[in-house]
């Protein structure tokens, strides 16, 4: 196995489980009880889903990446394609867990990850939403469907975020971070489908041959 092909399987592990995540927001909007109300009522909607299945992309900053991803409770599924290679990213949330496997080469590696780093999915971004701390700016259609768009800004003044939160399920499925320098990174979630996925989604196939990266990881931290 070619070392640049897993030195790009640890960058985009490190890329996915860093970029989507949304951090505190700023205090003291003025948006009315009624507004924030429904935008309650309007999260409320996209907890205990059954599971989820979505087209993913992330863009900004001179880098850019897309797939598929499978979610169901703690375990989460990536397709990718990385130098002309598919690859696959499975995260055994019970565990602590992630396995990275190239079919093309037959191979995966395991990874330890901290939990509170795990990628954010539409799922946890709502969840995690303080409508409180949330600015409802308008209501619009993005993608074929619906969506109450949000503005909310880091606690540093610095940093914005802006969602389309879809009103039927209650799911972001754009998300824009804008700094101050103008820098902007869009992640998008498109053709969601909403229900149960198989538990074989989120299992290796048999046979293939998996390396514990842990070890190597940690000394060159």
């Amino acid at each position: 196995m070619k070392k640049s092909v897993w030195l790009c399987v640890v960058m985009l592990l490190v890329v996915s489980l860093s970029l989507i995540g949304c951090g505190g927001e700023k205090k003291g909007t003025t948006e009315t009880t009624a507004k924030q109300e429904s935008l309650t009522d309007l999260l409320a909607k996209g907890r205990n889903l059954p599971g989820l299945a979505y087209d993913f992309s992330i863009s900004g900053q001179g880098m850019a990446m897309n797939g598929k991803m499978w979610v169901s409770g703690q375990n989460m599924k990536t397709e990718t394609v990385m130098q002309g290679q598919k690859l696959i990213m499975i995260i055994d949330g019970a565990h602590n867990v992630v396995y990275n496997y190239l079919p093309e080469q037959n191979m995966a590696m395991k990874i330890a990850y901290d939990p509170t780093k795990v990628t954010k999915t539409p799922e946890q971004i709502s969840k995690e939403l303080d409508p409180a701390k949330a600015k409802l700016l308008e209501t619009a259609t993005y993608d074929g469907v619906k969506c109450k768009v949000v503005q909310l800004q880091e606690p540093d003044g610095q940093t914005q975020t802006k969602m389309w939160i879809r009103e039927d399920y209650g799911l972001p499925v754009r998300v824009e971070l804008s700094d101050s320098q103008g820098n902007k990174t869009v992640m998008e979630y498109k053709n969601l489908k909403v229900g149960a996925i198989p538990a074989e989604m989120f299992v290796l196939p048999a046979g293939v041959p998996v390396t514990d990266m842990s070890d190597m990881l940690k000394q060159l931290s």
